[in-house]
């Protein structure tokens, strides 16, 4: 039986399997799914349904219908300093806290595409939030598109992806954006295109900013990397790769948001926190082979440290 008769992929599982082999095995292999809570998931969920809100309106030729949009906004932002009062209290890398962040967006932020669409009558919003279901090779990838223009004299399109960053994407990420090749190829099915006709953009309301994405070459780089990754995923290379980003994921301890169902399933995390910057690692890993033997031997630390 083919892989396409048995899996969905997404650019989210691609990406995390790109970050680290392991957490992949634990969240699509062995199972169950799971997930912690962050105030930066819950910002973003936000902001990015504020946005598809106004890009409809829009589209429908409709009022937006702002005053609903910022009080949803205003009583979400309180949950969220009752849900996360640390994170909510704390400085993001550009110095502000989410506080002067929500606040921006709901006194210009909220209004940028509207006013870059009356700004560039040459072009039309073609769908916000657009579902896709491709086949590529053997492998079939779904997902939503967070906005889509076209260029009404060209004949163009533009690809937006939006992001609740604090600062900027840096350049090294823009050459080759992955997430950009599984849309890309989305595009191209949805609307009979071709590389050329296409171009790509992170929208950031956060910094009142639009970075292009994709550099010349992008989808062959790109689909190099994918059909790499694909094919590690085949093969079952789950190794796993502890950095500072253990600290944000579910299966990781120094995660203050973990779910109790999560506890004990990853003993090769990073040790690094945000007040301990460390890069040694809680077990190191010797091959799936030896995964049991070390895991049993990671239990015996953690029950010894609770007695």
């Amino acid at each position: 039986m083919k892989r396409k008769d048995q899996e969905r992929f997404s650019f989210s599982k691609i990406d995390v399997f790109d970050k680290c082999g392991f957490r992949y095995k634990l969240h699509y292999v062995d199972g169950p799914q799971i997930f912690s809570k962050s105030i930066a998931l819950d910002v973003g969920t936000l902001i990015h349904d504020a946005e598809e809100q106004i890009a409809k309106a829009i589209m429908a030729h409709e009022p937006i219908d702002y005053i609903k949009l910022k009080n949803n906004i205003i009583i979400k932002n309180y949950k969220l300093q009752h849900d996360y009062p640390e994170d909510y209290a704390e400085i993001d890398k550009a110095g502000r806290y989410y506080k002067d962040k929500i606040r921006e967006y709901l006194t210009s932020g909220i209004y940028r595409l509207e006013t870059f669409m009356n700004e560039h009558p040459e072009l039309e919003l073609v769908a916000a939030e657009l579902p896709f279901n491709i086949m590529y090779s053997d492998y079939r990838f779904t997902g939503k598109i967070d906005r889509i223009l076209r260029n009404k004299i060209t004949g163009d399109y533009i690809c937006q992806d939006i992001k609740t960053y604090p600062q900027e994407v840096e350049q090294k990420e823009l050459a080759t954006p992955l997430q950009f090749v599984v849309y890309t190829l989305a595009m191209k099915d949805a609307f009979k295109l071709t590389n050329e006709q296409i171009s790509c953009a992170y929208d950031l309301p956060f910094c009142d900013v639009t970075q292009a994405a994709g550099t010349k070459g992008y989808m062959t780089r790109g689909l190099k990397k994918l059909d790499g990754l694909l094919a590690d995923i085949d093969a079952g290379k789950f190794d796993p790769n502890p950095s500072p980003l253990c600290h944000w994921c579910p299966y990781c301890p120094t995660n203050k948001n973990q779910p109790k169902e999560a506890k004990n399933r990853c003993p090769y995390y990073s040790l690094w926190t945000k007040e301990h910057k460390v890069f040694t690692v809680a077990e190191k890993f010797e091959g799936l082979e030896k995964h049991q033997e070390v895991m049993e031997k990671y239990i015996a630390k953690q029950t010894n440290k609770t007695v």
